[in-house]
C-alpha cells in the first residue's frame, strides 16, 4: 500500500477514535442502582489568579444490580460544558437522602455522563434520578438519534467538500503533489 494512503487512513482512524471518546464521555448514559448514601468532600485547587480555591463536591453512593459499588459526582454543570444545564445538585442530594431513608429501598435509574478513573479520582457526574423497576432496561434513543444525525452530517460534509474540490481542481493538484512526493521517496530509497 502507498505510504500516503497509510498516513491518510491512520489520521482518519485517529480522528474517529478521538471523536468516539469525546462522544462516549459527553453523551448521557444510565445505570440502574440502589442508592446507599451521600457524601460531601471539600476540594482545594490552586488558582493562579486568586491563590487557592475551595469548593464542596457532593457524591452519591450506590450499588448496582450485580453488587458492584458505584460512586457518582453530583455537581452543577451550569452554563458550561457539557451542556446539561444542571443547576439542581442540592435537590438531587435531597432526593437521594429521601430515597435512602425509604424502607423499600427502590431501584433508581441514574442518568450521568463521564468516566470513573480511579488513578485520577474522577467520577461520572449524575444528572438526574428516576425510580424504576429492578429489571428496567434503558434504550438510549437520544444517543442513537444524535450519533445518526452526526454521521449523516459528516457524510454530507465530506460530499460537499469533494464536490468543491472537483469544481476548483484541487483533486488534480493533490494528485500532482502526491506523485512528486512518491518520486522523491523513490529517489531517496534508491540512493540508499
Amino acid at each position: 500500500m502507498d505510504i500516503l494512503k497509510i498516513i491518510k487512513y491512520s489520521l482518519l482512524a485517529a480522528l474517529l477514535v478521538v471523536v468516539g471518546l469525546f462522544l462516549h464521555y459527553n453523551l448521557p448514559r444510565t445505570d440502574v442502582v440502589q442508592l446507599t448514601g451521600t457524601d460531601v468532600k471539600r476540594m482545594d485547587r490552586k488558582n493562579p489568579q486568586s491563590g487557592s480555591m475551595t469548593r464542596d463536591v457532593r457524591y452519591l453512593n450506590a450499588v448496582t444490580r450485580t453488587g458492584k459499588i458505584r460512586v457518582f459526582r453530583n455537581e452543577d454543570t451550569g452554563w458550561g460544558w457539557p451542556p446539561y444545564f444542571k443547576f439542581s445538585s442540592a435537590d438531587l442530594s435531597a432526593q437521594v437522602q429521601s430515597l435512602v431513608q425509604n424502607p423499600e429501598r427502590p431501584w433508581v435509574r441514574v442518568r450521568y455522563y463521564g468516566w470513573r478513573i480511579n488513578m485520577m479520582s474522577l467520577f461520572p457526574n449524575a444528572v438526574s434520578l428516576k425510580i424504576v423497576d429492578q429489571n428496567y432496561t434503558h434504550i438510549p434513543w437520544f444517543n442513537m438519534i444524535f450519533v445518526t444525525l452526526l454521521a449523516v452530517g459528516a457524510i454530507f460534509f465530506v460530499r460537499f467538500f469533494r464536490r468543491l474540490a472537483d469544481r476548483f481542481g484541487f483533486d488534480e493538484r493533490a494528485q500532482e503533489l502526491s506523485q512528486s512526493v512518491r518520486n522523491r521517496i523513490k529517489k531517496k530509497s534508491s540512493n540508499l
